[in-house]
């Protein structure tokens, strides 16, 4: 094969190399060796994409792609019809949930009804048709943005349907074409028409306005006048499978077939095609075929190694198999969309390649380059240094990278000067050569390399990972090292600008931005200046130093700043801040980059901005100017190249995101029309809006707002929807648009008011509010009143209450008072009773005497006298009058006491009365005798006297008893 006889041709130019001063050693020869047989293909091709199963949520296998004027993609999945707006996935599943084997986008025209104007454009409606087991019929998009599917097959109920799976569906400008493998159905818009074939038969193909087919067994068929006729010269194709059929130059025919190869149709004669790649198509099986519209290209589907583009000529361009990142090599189905990029459905997934993309890359699952760092053009091969080492290859070819003995390892820099490729790498410093390499200085990592004029002669100053060093040509105009410059202080140097006034900047590998100035050879440093933060600039680490438009600016943190008077460095307005943190790098004619975390954008003069979805090397960002119509782009995993030829084809949409989906939060199956101006239900207040701009491949931002809600646009967001709660019953305006261009898309609604946000509900409520105040003011008022009256009551409670307090004070003074008196009367009594008692032995003991005395005298005292004074004693002894006022005073205090007692006892005596009233205030017995007159036995006797006239049991307390009255 080609790729085997370049190897070895490049295996036997590899062993006449002559020594060279470093050798290679063993190991790095192997390599060579290993790398030449591994590696039989590599090419850079344009960007692919991969949509796996996990992606879609879906089933593996894709059998057809296609695109609607609204530039959906949908998928003929076995799961059912995918659909891909750019943002999100969904299925639609048949029915019967069969495999959906094909698909054809198409815009039907719909018939007017009976009895309506005719419009001067008949309207036309969108409609994916599809095919399955037993069943075929289209989806039609609803005013919700919602497909819903219209089964054709049901409605004609064809008998020969029952058994037959429809594989392909055919549009010529007269009708469209279902087909089984026996079977063909013909609908015209309005009915359905069994064709009748005989045999079996591939695919129906129409190409330039004929509608061929090929009886299996047989050649060509062509259908004339509903008839399908021999296809003159096709005869020899019986014992082929023709897997497709098209359009080739100067009305000639292409034919693709699984095993046999490609033939070329031309008035009646069929000769075989033979290109470089024959032979591998025929052992991978063609499936799939198509013609690009960009370049006429030839795309061919293989069962087994993927996918090949082929030129007009027959010269292989790109190869995508499972080794470039196809998910799979078995490929099911191919179309191009209306972007001109590819599309393919596999036996695992769905793949997209930017066919039109100005930028190609090299990014291979056995990438043997790693990430790259350098790259350069000389003498028409590519060398690129990596963190590998340096590879080689010829320029743009497919052939494989060839790695340079002796370079193996980080490698920085790669320039060519007169002619001469010179490497800075991380052990020295060399000079590749056509056979071989050699080394011109034993510096460590040579980062950068800046040609410099000295007089007549140009030198070259390099930034390593010690100071700066100097290289010259020697006699034999060969680059060789000269001197280290003095002066420079021994740091890792990066970076080197000059400045139109001399001034070197320095940028350190790490930390520190620096300025000199050096003497016209170079070979000292005048003086040296070094910038701190956060005095001089914003922070002295990851410093980036950008020669733009001839000023030197300077990246630090991120800010952008330029020198001023004295060097002092001042904010840029070359640069605004933006959210998004962003480097700097410049490129030929005016160009320059914007270097984000995961894309670039390119700036060229008279040109649109492109936005590239490139990752590069984080922390050693690099762009590198191959030609004037390459750049070089390092990767982490390979490269890419941009063409500014071709690139100036802008191909980004000027469409604005479309309305995909207003359903209610609450309930996600529940949508709204996407059209016109839906008034909402009054219970939707919350919502999920769903949108999308259907372009593929890239990296796409929205930002949004509604109006009626907030005015102000969100921040950007890859977020393909949003979400709104708590919404009012008003009118909105909902607005969105893309990071790749200013068209916005609206979207109109409203919300129905609740019963209660109506204007009658409102005027019922102003109505029942000036209802509520009025009785609110009347039940004020008159609660207020009540509060008066209560106020009053109150006032007059206490009044009452005062007078109360001041009755019972009066009357506990008048209490007290008549206790007072009753204690008088009380100590009356007893000084009454004292006093009869005092009295009556005081004339006890006179009577005592007296007695003596008239014992002792006898006769001498007149017994007359003797008599009367006796008499008078004894009358006083027991006095009425002292009764008198010991029974009123008695009674004063003891209330009653005796005509209580009268009423237990009328019986009673008044001697036992005033034995009562002794009992009463609790006088002993000893006490009372002298009281009552009598003697203590007398007054033990009356005791005992006035129990039984009261009544009382021999137990009972006669002295409490009397308490108690």
């Amino acid at each position: 094969m080609i790729f085997d006889q370049a190897a070895k041709r490049s295996v036997i130019r590899f062993s006449t190399y002559p020594i060279f001063k470093y050798k290679a050693d063993l190991y790095a020869a192997i390599l060579l060796f290993i790398t030449f047989i591994s590696t039989s293909f590599a090419q850079e091709t344009p960007p692919l994409i991969n949509y796996p199963s996990s992606v879609y949520k879906a089933h593996n296998q894709n059998w057809a792609i296609d695109q609607g004027s609204d530039q959906i993609v949908y998928s003929a999945n076995s799961d059912g019809l995918l659909e891909f707006d750019g943002a999100s996935w969904k299925l639609y599943p048949l029915p019967d949930r069969q495999i959906v084997r094909t698909i054809l986008c198409d815009e039907t025209e719909i018939p007017s009804l009976p009895g309506k104007v005719h419009n001067r454009s008949a309207k036309k409606e969108n409609r994916i048709y599809a095919g399955g087991f037993s069943e075929f019929g289209y989806w039609k998009k609803e005013q919700d943005g919602q497909l819903k599917y219209y089964s054709l097959s049901k409605k004609a109920n064809f008998a020969s349907l029952k058994t037959e799976e429809i594989w392909h569906i055919l549009k010529t400008p007269q009708y469209i074409y279902f087909q089984s493998f026996s079977k063909v159905y013909r609908y015209d818009g309005q009915s359905l028409t069994e064709l009748k074939v005989n045999g079996n038969f591939m695919f129906l193909r129409f190409v330039q306005n004929r509608l061929l087919v090929q009886m299996i067994g047989k050649g060509l068929y062509e259908m004339k006048a509903g008839k399908f006729q021999p296809f003159p010269g096709t005869e020899s194709l019986a014992p082929t499978i023709v897997s497709s059929i098209l359009p080739f130059s100067r009305n000639r025919i292409l034919i693709t077939t699984t095993k046999h190869g490609l033939f070329i149709w031309e008035n009646g004669k069929l000769t075989p095609w033979n290109i470089g790649i024959s032979e591998e198509l025929k052992t991978n099986i063609i499936n799939r075929a198509l013609v690009l519209s960009q370049d006429s290209s030839f795309v061919f589907g293989t069962i087994q190694k993927g996918v090949y583009v082929v030129s007009r000529n027959g010269t292989l361009k790109y190869q995508f198999n499972k080794e470039t990142g196809l998910q799979n090599n078995t490929v099911l189905a191919l179309t191009e969309d209306s972007k001109k990029q590819l599309w393919i459905g596999l036996d695992q997934g769905i793949d997209m390649v930017k066919m039109s993309s100005p930028v190609i890359s090299y990014q291979t699952n056995d990438n043997p380059l790693g990430s790259t760092y350098a790259a350069a053009i000389w003498r028409g091969n590519l060398y690129v240094g990596s963190n590998k080492g340096v590879f080689v290859k010829k320029w743009l070819s497919p052939e494989p990278f060839r790695p340079v003995p002796g370079l193996e390892g980080q490698t920085w820099t790669l320039k060519v000067f007169n002619d001469q490729l010179l490497c800075g790498h991380n052990d020295a410093t060399y000079r590749i050569e056509e056979h071989g390499i050699t080394k011109i200085s034993d510096i460590n990592g040579g980062w950068v390399l800046l040609p410099l004029r000295s007089g007549i002669d140009t030198l070259l100053l390099q930034g390593a990972y010690v100071g700066l060093h100097v290289y010259k040509k020697d006699s034999k105009n060969a680059w060789t090292y000269a001197y280290a410059v003095k002066g420079a202080q021994p740091i890792p140097i990066r970076q080197i600008v000059r400045d139109d006034q001399g001034t070197f900047w320095l940028g350190h590998a790490y930390k520190g931005l620096f300025q000199t100035k050096l003497t016209p050879n170079l070979d000292s440093a005048l003086q040296w200046k070094e910038f701190k933060a956060p005095k001089d600039l914003p922070s002295e680490f990851s410093v980036e130093i950008i020669n733009w438009k001839n000023r030197v600016h300077i990246h630090s943190g991120n800010a952008f700043l330029e020198p001023g008077l004295n060097n002092k460095l001042e904010t840029s307005a070359d640069f605004l801040p933006e959210e998004e943190p962003f480097k700097v790098l410049t490129g030929i004619n005016n160009d320059w980059f914007k270097v984000f975390m995961n894309r670039v954008t390119y700036y060229s003069p008279g040109k649109e901005v492109r936005n590239l979805d490139l990752t590069l090397v984080r922390n050693s960002e690099t762009v590198i100017p191959l030609s004037k119509e390459y750049y070089f782009f390092c990767l982490d995993n390979g490269y890419a190249l941009y063409n500014r030829t071709t690139g100036e084809k802008n191909d980004e949409p000027v469409s604005a995101p479309a309305i995909r989906k207003v359903a209610n939060l609450r309930n996600l199956t529940e949508t709204f029309s996407i059209v016109g101006n839906p008034t909402l239900p009054s219970d939707v207040r919350s919502l999920r809006i769903m949108y999308a701009l259907p372009v593929y491949g890239q990296n796409i931002q929205y930002r949004y707002r509604l109006r009626g809600l907030n005015d102000q646009w969100s921040e950007w967001t890859v977020q393909n929807f949003v979400e709104f709660t708590n919404l009012e019953s008003t009118d909105y305006l909902f607005e969105v648009k893309s990071s790749l261009n200013d068209s916005i898309t609206s979207y109109r609604f409203s919300v129905k008011p609740y019963w209660r946000e109506t204007l009658f509900a409102r005027v019922l409520f102003a109505i029942l509010a000036a209802l509520a105040v009025t009785a609110l003011l009347v039940f004020q008022e008159k609660r207020l009143a009540r509060h008066r009256r209560k106020l009053i009551e109150e006032q007059e409670e206490k009044l009452r209450q005062q007078r109360l307090s001041s009755e019972r004070q009066i009357m506990q003074i008048q209490n007290d008072k008549l206790q007072s008196e009753i204690q008088n009367k009380s100590q009356q009594l007893s000084n009454v009773a004292i006093n009869v008692v005092r009295k009556n032995e005081i004339l006890e003991e006179i009577r005592d005497e007296l007695k003596q005395v008239k014992a002792e005298m006898g006769q001498q005292l007149p017994n007359i006298h003797y008599q009367k004074l006796l008499h008078s004693i004894e009358r006083n002894v027991a006095g009425k009058d002292d009764w008198i006022l010991f029974e009123q005073n008695f009674d004063e205090v003891h209330e009653q006491f005796f005509k209580k007692l009268r009423q237990i006892s009328p019986s009673i005596s008044p001697s036992e009365l005033r034995l009562a009233a002794c009992l009463r205030m609790n006088l002993s017995t000893k006490e009372m005798a002298p009281v009552l007159g009598i003697s203590i036995r007398g007054v033990e006797i009356k005791r005992y006297r006035l129990r039984r006239k009261l009544d009382l049991d021999a137990e009972a307390n006669l002295v409490q008893f009397m308490m108690d009255i």
